[in-house]
């Protein structure tokens, strides 16, 4: 415009640096805002045998003038919702710091080189940004929780290729997958620990959802992945509900003998198993799945509890290659971490859970690595904090250990600081996930980057650090049940004055709790899209007697019930809030 001549095409081999200009005359006193778009539309995308699958957006887009004509006339609404989201997220009364943990790792699923559609609508995901790995590695993904909660339809797509793509004859799930993914498995056997989330991530995704449409279309295969794991199980009264076999997982190796990093897994997944039965009407297979939990629990405690912490149960462990033994893990229960953001209950005892969680903290985390020994991959250094993945307080460290035993994981810090919070142990949790928030500060110092939107593991913006979104799950105490519109809400940090962002399976606002003597009020406050309610599961300081519930200015009637977690506030009628709308309990 204004008789600005473009500058030649570039000669070939070639380019120019660019730029882009406008003129535009500011008065004396007043302010001018010029609009720059940045677009681009690439409808190639290949995988490495050369096959072009694409990009699921160029059906979006039939041009790069279409997406700028798009963006600029939806400017203002595109800005409002983002800032919108962005004020709602850190409205809150959670600490800054750790809303950043929250924020920064999400920005993981715009990275082209980790999250990735393809045009036929195929989602998948690399362990890191440098094409670590064949995509989607059930294990590390096993991990995340970001993409689930903040686009669940988009990890919907996992579980569609998980399960009517990856998953076998014998209901094994594949680890890994070919892309575009055919329609029968390929990639490597089942991993165990993969195996058992994706289980997990079914009945997640179930919960979360509208209705109980999607666990009705999924149910046949999750219950063959179910009996998947039970055909692996030891049998026996004294060693049923156990794994001993060889058990492949994250650690890239197979570990053997019982132990609770697999063991707590497969508890989990019985319950998840047990939980979709009885919603399917399966009643027979939901009693096996209780039955065999039941022993399991029971036994897993027999043979790995020392007292202090569970640890792997394989004799001569210090003399073969990639075990832990005796070992401290910091994975050790992270199939109880899953069974909390699902509301499934203990899956082992809750005075030993509380117990390891606290021997974790006490020989596992390191508040000044200085003089520490990075085998393998150094991701701090100097005074950073960190937890280790393994240690010995009690000795038989074996001379070749499980892999990656001396390093620091943010995706495994942040499953266990959000485990810490489950079990009350809030400071510690806090102080694991400020450790590792301050070694990614974005200031300059050996021995790696310091990006804060840029977690390192195989790879950098490495997905399992979107297991971050769970501390948001244990702080709030927020579980939602979508085809029961059940919210359960329980702050476990400053319950008196709480407020924390949420997100459901159709819209997205702020929980918010205050108490002021016997009173207690929360409230529901929905700024983007819909929350249905039914019921809402609370954790009153005392016992109340009387509940008052009102959307707007109107009057919801609804009844109390006692619970051996505190109340249920349940609605006469059911509840269908839209953006603006507050649906507010006082329980007095």
């Amino acid at each position: 415009p204004n008789g600005v001549q473009p500058f030649p095409i570039s000669g070939r081999g070639s380019t120019w640096n660019g730029a882009v200009a406008s003129t535009i005359a500011v008065p004396p006193g007043k302010t001018a805002e010029i609009t720059f778009l940045l677009a681009w539309r690439y409808p190639n995308k290949y995988n490495r045998a050369g096959v072009n699958f694409g990009n699921h957006y160029c059906k979006e887009w039939p041009s790069v003038r279409a997406v700028v004509t798009e963006a600029s006339a939806n400017l203002d609404s595109i800005r409002e919702k983002t800032h919108r989201f962005r004020t709602t997220l850190y409205d809150s009364t959670l600490p800054n710091w750790l809303l950043d943990a929250l924020s920064s790792q999400m920005a993981i699923i715009r990275h082209v080189g980790v999250v990735f559609r393809a045009e036929n609508g195929d989602v998948y995901g690399w362990e890191g940004s440098n094409g670590c790995c064949d995509p989607t590695c059930t294990h590390v993904w096993g991990y995340e929780q970001t993409l689930a909660r903040v686009f669940p339809d988009l990890e919907k797509e996992m579980r569609r290729i998980d399960y009517k793509h990856q998953q076998r004859a014998d209901g094994g799930i594949n680890n890994r997958t070919e892309f575009p993914s055919p329609p029968k498995p390929t990639g490597e056997q089942p991993f165990s620990d993969g195996h058992a989330s994706c289980i997990l991530k079914a009945y997640r995704e179930a919960l979360n959802h509208p209705d109980d449409s999607w666990m009705r279309e999924y149910w046949p295969g999750i219950k063959k992945a179910v009996q998947y794991l039970l055909g692996r199980d030891m049998g026996g009264n004294d060693k049923r509900g156990l794994l001993a076999d060889e058990q492949w997982n994250t650690y890239d190796d197979a570990i053997h003998g019982v132990n609770s990093f697999i063991g707590s897994y497969y508890l989990a997944a019985l319950r998840a198993g047990e939980e979709m039965a009885i919603r399917m009407g399966d009643l027979a297979f939901s009693g096996h799945c209780r039955e065999t939990f039941e022993r399991g629990k029971r036994n897993l405690v027999a043979q790995c509890w020392n007292g202090e912490y569970f640890f792997q149960n394989l004799p001569d462990a210090e003399q073969r290659w990639g075990e832990y033994g005796k070992g401290c893990l910091s994975d050790q229960l992270i199939g109880q971490w899953w069974a909390h953001q699902l509301g499934l209950g203990y899956v082992l005892p809750k005075e030993h859970v509380q117990t390891a969680m606290k021997s974790i903290f006490k020989y596992n985390w390191l508040p000044d690595m200085s003089n520490w020994k990075h085998n393998q991959r150094p991701f701090a250094g100097g005074k950073d904090k960190g937890l280790l993945i393994c240690s010995w307080p009690k000795g038989g460290r074996p001379a070749n250990p499980l892999p990656y035993v001396d390093e620091v994981w943010t995706g495994v810090e942040y499953q266990v600081a959000a485990h810490m919070i489950y079990e009350g142990m809030v400071d510690e949790g806090f102080a694991v996930v400020k450790g590792l928030r301050d070694r990614y500060d974005g200031a300059p110092r050996p021995p790696m980057p310091r990006n804060p939107w840029n977690e390192i593991e195989c790879g950098g913006h490495y997905a399992r650090a979107m297991s971050s979104w769970s501390l948001l799950l244990a702080l709030s105490g927020y579980e939602y049940d979508g085809p029961a519109k059940s919210l359960r809400f329980a702050p476990r940090y400053t319950p008196a004055n709480f407020k924390s962002f949420f997100v459901g399976s159709e819209g997205w606002g702020s929980l918010i709790q205050t108490r002021n003597g016997d009173r207690q009020r929360n409230q529901i406050a929905v700024a983007e899209g819909v929350f249905k309610v039914d019921q809402l599961h609370l954790d009153p300081a005392r016992a109340p007697k009387r509940v008052n519930v009102t959307v707007g200015r109107a009057t919801v009637p609804a009844t109390l019930k006692p619970r051996m977690d505190g109340v249920s506030v349940v609605l006469t009628q059911s509840i269908r809030l839209t953006r603006g709308q507050t649906l507010s309990v006082t329980l007095s």
